[in-house]
């Protein structure tokens, strides 16, 4: 049997909260993919007409809804979903926001890339997709056709652990995962800040990312976003001229990058795992080591900076590293 004529069938885990301004749009995106899929819904105590449309769909998709008692968060709702998913025997995962939109083929690719690296390697294997969006506002509009170039990520299909750790790029609404890379995910750890910040790392670490090399999700920026919030996305003149930026800078309140994003956790967890994690290697261990160090500046400014440069966990180009490099030698919004 070939691996297209085979086609799993892919658990979306879809948490919702208070989703009933974009959720119909999100449910018609998921009624047109064409891979077979069954939708779990977790729903974190919405008090609005969510349950009501999710109702609706009942008929156009294998939708399946669990109403949380109490607000979980999105973080642990979606561990939940991810358990939940494992435990009915699912053995592909993807996520899913409630205010996107799926282009018809997301799954599809992703899937197909995922199958063909499994036979390549084994089902064994902890694997990852995931691809760039178009990012859109809350009327469905283009505000960018690429998040990856209005972010400046540099992430693509090499493996790249520094880039992960920092950069990162790895958008949880575009994630596809396999039931080994689920299950070594499971239980998060303590105070995780994002869910695919973990599912990213712990691929990147010992599994395989694979990147679908098109945007497949329309990223609605709203002011609700949980992530990104149409006040932290802005372009242009609208940018350089943010009062808080120019505040920042006067009062030398410079915010350096990923140091304010709970990542600690992450990488404590990492460098001792639990008993179902493998210890990272040697040089992984030292990768962050050094990202360690910078998020507790645990050594002095100049040795941190120089670290972290040639490790390359921040992005090319000598604007970026010339602000960047004033910043964290001069801010003074971290005590040491």
């Amino acid at each position: 049997m070939s691996i297209e004529s085979a086609q799993p069938q892919v658990a979306i885990v879809l948490c919702t909260y208070n989703g009933e301004q974009h959720i119909r749009e999100q449910l018609d995106s998921l009624v047109n993919q064409t891979w077979p899929i069954v939708v779990l819904v977790f729903d974190d105590a919405s008090s609005d007409s969510t349950l009501t449309y999710l109702d609706a769909y009942k008929g156009k998709l294998d939708l399946r809804v669990t109403s949380n008692t109490n607000n979980l968060g999105y973080v642990a709702n979606f561990e939940s979903g991810i358990e939940q998913a494992l435990s009915e025997g699912f053995d592909y995962i993807a996520l899913c926001d409630q205010d996107d939109k799926w282009h018809p083929e997301r799954i599809a690719k992703g899937m197909r890339l995922m199958l063909n690296k499994e036979k390549q390697q084994s089902a064994q294997s902890a694997v990852l997709a995931h691809s760039d969006l178009r990012m859109i506002d809350q009327n469905g509009d283009c505000i960018h056709p690429s998040f990856f170039q209005y972010r400046h990520y540099e992430i693509n299909q090499a493996r790249n652990l520094a880039t992960v750790l920092g950069q990162n790029g790895v958008m949880g609404n575009t994630v596809l995962i396999n039931r080994a890379l689920a299950e070594l995910s499971l239980p998060f750890p303590k105070q995780l800040h994002v869910h695919d910040y973990w599912l990213a790392v712990l691929a990147e670490l010992h599994g395989i990312r694979l990147l679908v090399n098109d945007q497949m999700v329309d990223y609605r920026i709203h002011q609700a976003n949980a992530s990104n919030s149409d006040n932290s996305i802005k372009f242009g003149i609208r940018r350089a001229l943010d009062k808080k930026s120019w505040r920042g800078f006067i009062n030398r309140d410079y915010r350096l990058p990923f140091k304010e994003d709970e990542r600690l956790n992450v990488v404590n967890t990492l460098l001792d795992p639990p008993a179902h994690i493998p210890a990272p290697d040697e040089q992984q261990k030292q990768l962050l080591i050094v990202f360690k160090s910078y998020l507790t500046f645990g050594a002095s400014r100049w040795s941190i900076l120089q670290s972290m440069m040639k490790a390359g966990f921040f992005r090319k180009g000598l604007a970026h590293k010339l602000r960047l490099s004033f910043s964290t030698l001069f801010t003074r919004r971290y005590e040491r």
